[in-house]
């Protein structure tokens, strides 16, 4: 089927290449504190995919949308999300979204009344590592006789330990391990009744692609990082920044025939790397939580008193192991820009299908993720408070806003 994009081309401002990791890289064994973790927690089979998508791809497959069925999914959300779907010929219904990104239930019967097509299946996330109560979903799908899909991606969950609450409500769970750990890929998906990945198969990629895996954790964990000298040299930096109007990207209108170039169906049904599952299976999990969870903290901390943003969610429980910081803020021109030109790594889902929800569109350009992953150390995370301090507290010319 055909949708509707929007999509923000960076080209014209050529960023450079962040000067902190987006994602974990580097390795902590686990060790006396996992095994106290992991006491009683029974491990979980599924099925290793390279990617989250790819896993969630066989669960649309196997809730019936091969061919024809319709998917009920996040209007605020990443391409990835759907185009598993769009490669299997499903069409996709976005739902709106309330402002903590959770669904709206006032509108979820009217779009299923509304379709053209059966409903198969619906995908609900667990945005940010934030994992939401969807009982009433679970009872709402069951009624209808839906799929409903829960999207893990955000959430620590995988073989060997789940996140406090991950997993109890979908009939299928995908998740992408590699947001948590040091690995070149990672996808896993789960079923709630093991009988539902009955012949769900995937072949070992090949010998070449697991070394260039590894070479590519080697490298990552080498790359050269910000220190105190970084943090002096902002100031100056900055200053370079904030006399003009930043040069913008192109942001417009796609329509799009099926699924975009970030779903390869050729990669669809490849395990994860062996080097990638030994990685996630062999780190330190404890580090992980708390370590994401101290540099959440940190976030929230100095952001307290920033001006022109707001966390989008202020409080971090202690079962939340969260994959980014959500941060909305009020001036995407030029503060993202200044961000992404000192080399922060900042991130947004700033390509994304057009709908009516309204929060989807506020966030398209206005919600930042910023890293919290558990390898960022002390001169980093420095480093990245100080940026982003600087930046929103920064004067803005007149033409900026």
């Amino acid at each position: 089927m055909s949708l509707d994009y929007q999509v923000f081309d960076p080209a014209p401002c050529r960023f450079p290449r962040p000067r902190a990791p987006v994602l974990p890289r580097g390795f902590k064994a686990s060790g006396a504190d996992d095994a106290a973790l992991l006491a009683g927690v029974p491990l979980l089979a599924g099925v290793h995919y390279s990617r989250g998508r790819y896993a969630l791809g066989e669960a649309y497959r196997r809730a019936g949308l091969v061919g024809g069925g319709a998917l009920l999914a996040p209007a605020y959300h990443c391409v990835t999300m759907l185009d598993p779907a769009l490669a299997l010929g499903a069409e996709v219904l976005l739902y709106p979204l309330l402002a903590d990104l959770t669904p709206d239930p006032a509108a979820l019967d009217a779009l299923v009344a509304a379709s053209a097509k059966p409903v198969k299946a619906l995908l609900a996330t667990h945005f940010f590592g934030f994992v939401r109560d969807f009982s009433w979903l679970q009872a709402w799908c069951a009624a209808r006789g839906i799929v409903l899909v829960e999207d893990c991606s955000h959430t620590l969950f995988t073989e060997r330990y789940r996140a406090a609450g991950a997993g109890r409500y979908g009939q299928f769970m995908a998740s992408s391990p590699y947001k948590f750990f040091p690995c070149a890929d990672g996808g896993w998906l789960h079923a709630a009744e093991p009988a539902a990945l009955a012949g769900a198969t995937v072949r070992p990629a090949n010998w070449r692609d697991e070394l260039r895996g590894l070479k590519q954790c080697f490298d990552a964990a080498r790359q050269p990082s910000v220190n105190a000298a970084d943090i002096a040299a902002l100031d100056g930096q900055l200053a370079a920044l904030t006399g003009q109007m930043p040069p913008v990207g192109n942001d417009a209108p796609l329509s799009r025939l099926g699924h975009s170039r970030q779903y390869q169906e050729k990669s669809a049904r490849i395990a994860a790397l062996r080097g990638s599952r030994w990685l996630a299976g062999h780190a330190s999990l404890s580090a992980v939580i708390s370590r994401r969870q101290a540099h959440y903290r940190r976030w929230l901390q100095a952001v307290a008193d920033l001006p022109h943003c707001r966390p989008l969610y202020p409080e971090l429980p202690e079962t939340v192991v969260p994959y980014m910081f959500p941060l909305l803020i009020e001036q995407p021109l030029p503060h993202f820009y200044w961000l992404k030109q000192l080399g922060m790594p900042v991130w947004r889902w700033d390509e994304m299908a057009i709908s009516a929800c309204p929060v989807a569109r506020d966030y398209r350009l206005r919600l930042l993720h910023l890293p919290c992953h558990q390898s960022l150390h002390d001169d980093e995370m420095d480093w990245l408070l100080a940026a982003l301090s600087k930046v929103l507290r920064a004067p803005v010319a007149g033409g900026c806003q």
